[in-house]
């Protein structure tokens, strides 16, 4: 016999799901992709070129980290990308950030 059953009282049934509220800046699907490009672009440069301060990153620059790690492309590729051109232009559309 369970605590409920004792003592004829039902427990409160737990809360539906509860998602957090956080407070932050509303952006459309757009403009999330646009700052993504650039933190991609970002962290591009920073793998090849030079090192880029943590203070003076994109705000999507871990997520662009991984992104960019999940594409699996070398620091040679990468070298190619990290200018405009064709090199960053499929880089970009590999990951869904091409205009």
């Amino acid at each position: 016999m369970n605590h409920s059953e004792r003592t004829g009282v039902t427990p409160p049934a737990p809360p539906g799901k509860i998602i957090p509220l956080i407070p932050g800046v509303v952006r459309s699907a757009g403009d999330r992709r646009a700052m993504l490009r650039e933190a991609v672009l970002q962290v591009v440069g920073h793998l090849v070129l030079r090192s880029v301060p943590p203070s003076s990153r994109a705000p999507l620059f871990e997520q662009a980290l991984g992104l960019l790690d999940e594409a699996g492309w070398g620091l040679d590729e990468l070298a190619r990308a990290a200018e405009p051109g064709p090199a960053q232009d499929e880089l970009l559309r590999i990951l869904g950030l091409l205009e």
